[in-house]
């Protein structure tokens, strides 16, 4: 950058509000480009643009009708407009350290990519993994298995009066031709593959989303005074409201029971633990015998193997970020992201040496190749990797 980050006068706080808006409308050159990331990585600007930041968040709290810079569009700008497209709009101030570390991501891969000075890494990138799709199984009563990953819209089959069809938006709906009456109902399972992930409408109207390495078990038809389904995974549910029928979801030795709300369940078997999360309405959480209710923005952690659990406020859009195409970290740690990699990318770890005792806060588009989350994560300057044949390897810098 010929000397740019040290013959850079500082400007002021309207010039980096003018940089990051034609960051986010895109009409930012090359140098302008060049500039941002200078302010964004001199340790010597660090805290001009933290003051910054929090004086523009100030303005934002005691003014509703401040928009010098639209911070939801950089924010769509820099993940995915089209997906995060119909959000409801709320105040991302948690995420704007996360935003700048995404800036900071693709403006060091810009250069990378045009002016090729990027230091040799003791590993290498020989391959690249594409993120995951929309993939699953479904497994009707019968046995027999409908591999939905390029299935055209239109009729799937029938299971009694059920119509099972997929949308135009690939989703599978059970459509309820009739009152049913079966005494035993025929039981149906949807399962996502590592790289996969996929949406249902059951029969009474109740969404599920599965995230990648998920299923759940369900009735073409819900009979009797209940509506019951079971899952393994991750899986976020938007239950259709029945006051005659509740809603229970099992997995393993918990239940949760609902009338009509939403809420995201996470319980893989390699997982530590579980999580219950509600964004609204209410629920009654069972395990072992012992009941709690849940309010809206409240989680609850818990074990399979233990009869504890705990209670606690959710960050939402941690919680939910991975149906919105997006991996949200907020101090985690390395282990726990190469879990999540392995799931969305169905990709194998491997640790060379020691395993790096790192965590890292971001935001990251899933909708993206893996190398590119990565070369993102190598951002913190302790750890590297490389891609042969989808094995991830994972190294710990050495420091010089």
């Amino acid at each position: 950058m010929d000397n740019q980050e040290h013959q850079m006068t500082l400007g002021t706080n309207d010039r980096l509000a003018e940089l990051f808006q034609k960051y986010v409308d895109k009409s930012i050159t090359e140098e302008e480009y060049a500039e941002l990331f200078v302010y964004i990585r001199n340790p010597e600007t660090k805290d001009e643009v933290l003051a910054f930041l929090d004086e523009h968040n100030k303005k934002v709290q005691s003014d509703a009708l401040v928009h010098e810079i639209d911070w939801d569009g950089m924010y769509a700008n820099i993940t995915n407009p089209k997906k995060l497209a119909g959000r409801e709009r709320k105040p991302l101030w948690k995420y704007v350290a996360a935003a700048v570390v995404l800036v900071v991501a693709s403006v060091t891969i810009y250069y990378t990519a045009n002016h090729s000075y990027q230091k040799s890494s003791p590993l290498a990138y020989h391959n690249d993994v594409l993120p995951g799709s929309e993939k699953a199984v479904l497994t009707l009563s019968d046995g027999s298995e409908i591999v939905l990953d390029h299935t055209a819209a239109g009729k799937l089959a029938t299971q009694g009066d059920i119509l099972i069809e997929k949308d135009a938006n690939g989703q599978i709906v059970y459509v309820a031709k009739n009152q049913s009456d079966e005494a035993t109902p025929k039981i149906n399972t949807l399962s996502t593959p590592a790289g996969g992930k996929f949406s249902l409408v059951l029969s009474d109207g109740s969404k599920v989303w599965l995230n990648a390495s998920s299923s759940i078990k369900f009735p073409a038809a819900f009979t009797g005074d209940a509506r019951r389904v079971e899952i393994k995974g991750e899986a976020y549910f938007e239950i259709a409201k029945d006051k005659r029928k509740p809603f229970y979801v099992r997995n393993g030795s918990s239940e949760i029971k609902v009338l009509g709300t939403h809420f995201n369940v996470m319980a893989y078997p390699d997982e530590y633990r579980s999580a219950l999360t509600l964004l609204e309405g209410s629920v009654q959480f069972t395990k072992n015998g012992q009941s709690q209710l849940l309010k809206p923005g409240k989680q609850i952690i818990y074990t399979e193997s233990e009869n504890e659990t705990k209670q606690q406020e959710a960050n939402i859009e941690e919680v939910m970020a991975w149906k919105n195409d997006l991996f949200v970290f907020n101090n985690t740690s390395i282990d726990e992201i190469m879990k999540e990699l392995t799931r969305w990318y169905d990709v194998k770890i491997k640790y060379e040496g020691e395993k790096p005792d790192i965590s890292f806060t971001g935001v990251i588009p899933r909708n993206t190749n893996v190398s590119k989350v990565l070369k993102t994560l190598e951002l913190t300057g302790d750890v590297v990797f490389g891609i042969e044949n989808n094995v991830i390897t994972c190294e710990k810098k050495m420091k010089k």
